[in-house]
């Protein structure tokens, strides 16, 4: 529990981090939605990175592949779902990137 913790402690610090960087902070849906692929796209590659480095096993790196490719559905069906219940769709939007942050916050950590 404090492992996951931590995790989400570190998801928190990575999303406050956008505005600290002069980077603005998503706010439509679209650019959440936009936020949420990017997100898939660099947990993937992080994870490929960290096996090539010996730094993950094979089986983490397609645990991590195989939440990518969970991720990616949900926000598939998430974008679906805007157009008919909005309120919805922005609730699930937020819980699968929180989810994302997540998991490369995690993958931050094996790096070292």
């Amino acid at each position: 529990m404090k492992t996951l913790r931590a995790y989400l402690i570190v998801a928190s610090l990575i999303a406050s981090s956008c505005t600290w960087l002069g980077q603005p902070t998503p706010q439509t849906f679209n650019e959440r939605l936009a936020t949420g692929y990017s997100l898939v796209t660099t947990v993937r590659n992080t994870a490929e990175t960290l096996l090539l480095a010996d730094k993950i096993t094979p089986d983490d790196a397609q645990t991590v592949q195989d939440q990518a490719n969970s991720a990616r559905t949900a926000l598939d069906v998430t974008r679906t779902l805007h157009s008919t219940e909005p309120l919805a769709a922005d609730d699930r939007l937020s819980s699968i990137i929180t989810g994302l942050k997540a998991i490369d916050a995690y993958l931050i950590t094996q790096k070292e």
